[in-house]
C-alpha cells in the first residue's frame, strides 16, 4: 500500500518518491540478501534444488559488488539531482525512512519473529548437519502416507 501511495502522490506532483523504495528495498536485498542465501538453502535442503533460492542470486551484478553498488548508488544520486525541487528531494527521503519503517514493522509482528527464528535455526541445523553428513531429508507425514 505504501508503494501504491508514493505511486500516485508522484503522479500527482511529479515527484520521485518511489525512489525511495527502490533505494531501500534493492539496497537491502544486494546488502543483506547475499548473506542470507547459503543459511537460507541450508534450511531448505534438500526440498530446494541447487542453485535455489534464486532470489538472492544477482548474478554478475553480485559478483562485482562493490563496482554495481558504486553504480546503483551513482544511478539513485543521479535520479535525485533530477528531481525538480528540494522539497522533492526531501519527500523521496521521507519515503526511504516510511520504507524502512515498513520492513521493520513486518520483522517485528510480536510473535511471528521468535517462533519463526526458532523454526529457522532448527531448519537450519538439520539441513548444515544433512549437508555434512550426506543424509536425506526424512518425508513428512503427508509424503509418507502418499
Amino acid at each position: 500500500r505504501a508503494i501504491e501511495a508514493a505511486g500516485a502522490k508522484d503522479e500527482e506532483d511529479g515527484g520521485g518518491r518511489l525512489i525511495g523504495h527502490a533505494y531501500c528495498r534493492y539496497f537491502a536485498d544486494l546488502m543483506g540478501g547475499q548473506f542470507l542465501a547459503a543459511p537460507t538453502r541450508y534450511a531448505l535442503s534438500p526440498a530446494v534444488g541447487e542453485g535455489t533460492p534464486r532470489h538472492y542470486d544477482f548474478g554478475a551484478f553480485g559478483a562485482e559488488r562493490k563496482a554495481s553498488v558504486e553504480r546503483l548508488y551513482a544511478s539513485f544520486n543521479e535520479a535525485g539531482d533530477a528531481l525538480a525541487s528540494e522539497a522533492a528531494r526531501r519527500a523521496v527521503v521521507e519515503e526511504v525512512l516510511l520504507a524502512y519503517r515498513h520492513n521493520v514493522a513486518v520483522y517485528t509482528e510480536e510473535g511471528a519473529v521468535w517462533s519463526g527464528a526458532l523454526r529457522g535455526a532448527a531448519n537450519l541445523a538439520g539441513g548444515v548437519a544433512r549437508a555434512k553428513l550426506q543424509m536425506p531429508r526424512a518425508a513428512a507425514p503427508s509424503e509418507a502416507a502418499a
